[in-house]
């Protein structure tokens, strides 16, 4: 029992609904923001500290930036921004007295950012052309925007100004960095807000996306590599992120076109590409990648690799970048629209694809890896590994047959045409020439009567039948051929049991539904032509 005094004043009704209203407003934004992600490009302040990583282990002697004891056995950690090295004891020291890699800056005036020592295998000087740090120790110098490497007395013959090397038309400086200081409840960060043309000559800016955890851990040492070239905000780890953060930049940067480098598999280039066009970005980025998935079916086609390299040589990415040429890759929007469940109509699901969609035992056998890969005694990452993995799954399905008899649960009508269909256990509709990690499937059969040349940009989608899972292992070693069920503008399948499907890679278990495959536009990518 509450006993309310003279002195006491109660709030009026509609004062205690306003304050409950905006109580219940802040939650819902920081419900929202949790849910979807920030979209703003955060810019971690490298004036504090460093960016430090574990020291690798290889055949080159690191050394201390300040005590300059060499580090026994790989221990320490060095800036992957800047390239200062330290010992556990003299870490807080170097971030203290040897500073980073500016991000931002009012001064457009660029002088190198030289660092003592730890050079790279190989370097030789800028000024005589002699090898650098042949003698032990804490030697010569590199800058860490240009890459120039010089020897210690060599330092005065050059320029104090910094050209910013030979790929400094993808590199974002410092003075074009525009931040706003934001406060938070914790800490304070800053933002992106606005990006300035240096005035440079054919200035390409481009962005680095990857997840640090994909590719068995690869992808943590592409964004590490790429610090070291570009500007660390140019940078952005998806792990952290989502991509419509990164492609933040693009809308600070129309009408001037990114080139934007996605280092994973063809589920994050979908996820990448999907974002690009929700954004309604104009114009979109051109795409380049670096392959770290197990089939980078998309990859090979554009000219980028079938996987990537153990050592990631940065120098030849870059300079593939800059001699690739633009083109168009078709997207198509895939409607999901499932049949009526317990009397309840159940809202479409749209979706967009570059590669395929596929529905039979090829996406059973991938649906099965997927769930082995994100089960948490999954403890090996390795491409070799997960292909094997795809082998024991598919040899499975040679003796279950979950998707026997598909032709029975499904119809397929291509521009509105029903096709009659084989017995058959996989329908799978492609829009590029690889398939299953490399294999052509439309170029493998020689049927050609009234059928057109296979292209990736003339809106038309090409569709094939594989028949078991053992076929797909023929196919994959080019002993066998699919069987050609048609090309059209549009694909329409009618499922009506549940079986099992995939877009680009990406599986799951799809109810009876109606799935309908419609041409959405064409996305700007790079070709790449290596030597």
């Amino acid at each position: 029992m509450f006993i309310i005094g003279a002195g006491d004043i109660l709030p009026p009704v509609g004062a205690l609904t306003i304050i409950g209203t905006v109580v219940l407003c802040f939650l819902s934004f920081y419900l929202f923001k949790w849910v979807g992600g920030e979209t703003t490009v955060r810019i971690r302040d490298y004036v504090k500290n460093h960016s430090w990583t574990p020291v690798k282990m290889t055949s080159r002697s690191w050394y201390c930036s300040i005590c300059e004891s060499l580090l026994l056995n790989g221990i320490g950690v060095y800036c992957d921004c800047c390239g200062v090295c330290a010992d556990s004891e003299c870490i807080k020291k170097a971030n203290l007295k040897l500073q980073c890699k500016i991000v931002t800056s009012n001064n457009e005036t660029p002088f190198h950012h030289w660092i003592k020592g730890n050079l790279p295998l190989g370097a030789s000087c800028c000024v005589c052309n002699e090898d650098c740090s042949m003698e032990p120790g804490l030697v010569d110098y590199q800058c860490c925007w240009c890459q120039k490497t010089v020897h210690t007395n060599c330092m005065a013959q050059l320029d104090d100004q910094c050209d910013f090397g030979p790929f400094r038309n993808h590199i974002v400086p410092p003075w074009s960095v525009q931040v706003a200081r934001r406060k938070g409840a914790i800490q304070k960060h800053l933002l992106l807000r606005g990006v300035r043309d240096p005035g440079w000559k054919n200035w390409k800016p481009l962005i680095v996306i990857a997840n640090k955890k994909a590719g068995n851990n690869d992808g943590g040492m592409v964004l590490s590599e790429f610090r070291k070239y570009l500007n660390p905000v140019q940078v952005i780890d998806l792990s952290e992120r989502k991509p419509a953060a990164a492609l933040q930049w693009c809308v600070l940067m129309a009408p001037k076109q990114l080139r934007i480098l996605v280092a994973g598999g063809d589920g994050t280039i979908n996820w990448v590409l999907t974002t690009s066009y929700k954004l309604d970005l104009d114009p979109e980025p051109l795409l380049a990648i670096i392959p770290l998935g197990t089939g980078n079916d998309l990859s090979r086609v554009l000219g980028w690799g079938s996987e990537n390299s153990p050592e990631l040589d940065v120098d030849k990415i870059l300079d593939y970048i800059q001699r690739a040429t633009p083109s168009q890759l078709d997207r198509w929007k895939i409607e999901v629209m499932p049949h009526r469940h317990l009397g309840l109509k159940i809202p479409t699901n749209t979706l967009y694809m570059y590669n395929y969609f596929s529905i039979g035992v090829d996406a059973q056998v991938c649906l099965n890896f997927h769930r082995t890969r994100d089960s948490p005694y999954y403890l090996f990452g390795s491409r070799i590994f997960n292909k094997i993995l795809y082998l024991c799954f598919g040899t499975q399905q040679v003796m279950t047959s979950d998707c026997k008899n598909l032709e029975q649960r499904i119809d397929l009508f291509i521009d509105g045409k029903l096709i009659e269909l084989p017995e058959l256990e996989s329908v799978v509709v492609v829009n590029i020439p690889s398939w299953g990690a490399g294999v052509n499937l439309w170029n493998l059969s020689s049927v050609t009567s009234g059928l057109r040349a296979q292209s990736y940009h003339d809106g038309i989608l090409e569709v094939v039948g594989i028949f078991s899972s053992f076929h797909v292992a023929q196919l994959q070693m080019g002993l066998s051929s699919p069987v050609r069920l048609g090309q059209g503008k549009t694909v329409e399948i009618k499922l009506k049991k549940k079986a099992p499907v995939q877009i680009d890679g990406e599986p799951w278990e799809q109810i009876s539904s109606t799935v309908k495959i419609t041409f959405a536009n064409q996305c700007p990518v790079l070709i790449n032509h290596p030597d």
